[in-house]
């Protein structure tokens, strides 16, 4: 069965186009409306009364384009945005893009044929240039935790560096000099900003920095355990490192897993900090040092500049929400 995709992709237009043209809107030139329309009768598409009515706005449709449900750290935006807009009578179509470019794309382009009233996105694996085409289409778009150049007013993200500032001086205050660092493969502005943090205050203090004890994997619990399996492979025995500091909350609960295997214990044989403070961070044993990234409060001021924009009503200037620490028990001294 085809789908608005396939049209799109057969007359050469965006699927926000397609849907123009289905829908009646005169925002369209007459060359893409012939195009669509000798499209859709090749392929024998026809929008059923349903998407219609979605695409009328008359289902009251947020729409979220998040990595992965799964991720503690999108449970808690996606479940922000339900509650906000259960309050105001909408309902929330999720999409998930699984750090993948295709998937990403395919989930922004299924929420676009819906035409929901807003629509954030969270994009990992996507080119700023393919985002900002998107950004163009779609006025109301809204980036959470990514800053398109041009577009800052409708991006929404935390102060990475100061928190990974934050992370690492409280292991050097615990007297700390040889800390490792666990970093998210993907190359965006949250993961550089954060490195960037952890270099600084390490240069700060007079401490060198050792690209040996920087690994790099995929924001989960999988890739937080194989940058820490390769940072053991790298330093055996364990005396090159007594710290580490973590791009996320759930990278470091894969760090943990692993070092507890290896029979290593936190903080005793090594102290740990993460990064976002989600529910997850007091379940791990110990519970973790993290810095405070108010996802909630993001999603929530994503939902709302969306919704203005999609109104069109003005918006404030660009957002970047405050960070701190959050010490709890996976910090102590190195051993002697």
């Amino acid at each position: 069965m085809s789908t608005i995709r396939d049209v799109a992709r057969l007359a050469n237009v965006s699927v926000a186009t397609v849907s123009r043209v289905l829908n009646g809107s005169s925002k369209v030139s007459q060359k893409s409306k012939d195009a669509v329309l000798q499209a859709q009768k090749e392929l024998g598409f026809y929008l059923n009364a349903n998407a219609r009515a979605l695409a009328q706005r008359d289902s009251h449709t947020i729409g979220v384009v998040v990595s992965q449900i799964s991720d503690p750290y999108f449970g808690e935006a996606v479940q922000a945005c339900d509650d906000s807009i259960h309050e105001l009578g909408y309902n929330l179509l999720v999409g998930q893009g699984y750090h993948n470019a295709e998937r990403e794309k395919r989930a922004i382009d299924d929420l676009i044929s819906y035409q929901c009233r807003g629509l954030i996105v969270h994009a990992l694996a996507l080119s700023e240039k393919e985002l900002m085409a998107y950004m163009d289409t779609i006025p109301y778009m809204v980036m959470i935790n990514r800053v398109l150049p041009g577009y800052e007013s409708r991006c929404i993200n935390c102060d990475n560096y100061l928190g990974e500032c934050l992370a690492v001086e409280e292991l050097i205050a615990h007297g700390h000099t040889k800390i490792a660092y666990i970093n998210s493969s993907h190359t965006i502005e949250d993961t550089t900003e954060r490195l960037q943090g952890y270099c600084d205050t390490l240069e700060k203090h007079g401490i060198k920095y050792d690209p040996s004890l920087v690994f790099n994997g995929s924001p989960s619990l999988e890739g937080g355990s194989d940058a820490a399996a390769q940072l053991l492979a790298h330093h055996q025995p364990i005396k090159d490192f007594t710290a580490v500091a973590c791009y996320s909350d759930v990278m470091a609960a894969g760090l943990m897993a692993t070092l507890h295997q290896n029979k290593l214990r936190i903080p005793e044989d090594i102290s740990i900090t993460g990064f976002d403070n989600l529910f997850l961070s007091t379940c791990l044993i110990p519970t973790l040092t993290t810095v405070n990234n108010p996802v909630r409060q993001m999603a929530e001021e994503a939902l709302h500049r969306s919704l203005s924009l999609y109104e069109g009503k003005p918006i404030e200037a660009p957002h970047r929400a405050d960070v701190h620490l959050v010490r709890r028990d996976s910090v102590t001294a190195p051993k002697e």
